[in-house]
């Protein structure tokens, strides 16, 4: 690894750190800077704008959040798409979790938004999800199951986020049929 792409992985690691912690409203080059410890314009010279830093940090975390989910749920079929709702909620719903949980709540309501980098970089993350998601589903469960299945999934983060949890719980049961 070149030395300039060390850099930027150990920016990148840091500014994590802080959204992680902090969440995305936080998210402007002086506080990003700052967590990295550099200065904005140095973030600008190596992401080339704004919209390359939180592009290559929302990359960064999709990353470092998939290594923890292969790490929690490795890649082997569940007996039924119920099942792999109810492993990838129990990730979800951990410790372990809870900031990336805030930090795609975040990545959704820039979206909604308008904000391209975050629209851009939200829909590689559920197009990467929903293949992540394909090799945990039973043989011959295909891509409209994974994103029923991811359906249900936001659903839960947000009715989880709002204190409802137990309306999240019954679409998760009627999901899998119990």
């Amino acid at each position: 690894m070149s030395e300039i792409n060390a850099k930027k992985e150990k920016w990148l690691a840091a500014m994590a750190a802080h959204v992680v912690e902090h969440g995305l409203t936080t998210a402007s080059l002086r506080p990003l800077a700052k967590a990295a410890g550099t200065s904005d314009r140095m973030l600008i010279y190596h992401f080339s704008d704004k919209d390359g830093v939180i592009g290559a940090l929302l990359e960064y975390l999709a990353e470092r959040f998939t290594q923890g989910l292969d790490a929690a749920i490795p890649e082997a079929r569940f007996e039924s798409p119920g099942a792999v709702l109810h492993a990838v909620v129990g990730v979800m719903r951990s410790p372990m979790a809870s900031g990336y949980a805030r930090v795609w709540l975040d990545i959704v309501a820039a979206s909604a938004r308008g904000e391209l980098a975050y629209g851009q970089t939200g829909g590689a993350i559920i197009t990467g999800f929903t293949a992540w998601v394909m090799k945990r589903l039973p043989e011959g469960e295909g891509e409209a199951t994974a994103r029923a299945l991811l359906t249900v999934l936001e659903g839960t983060l947000v009715m989880d986020a709002v204190g409802h949890s137990e309306a999240a719980d019954a679409a998760i049961a009627w999901f899998s049929g119990d």
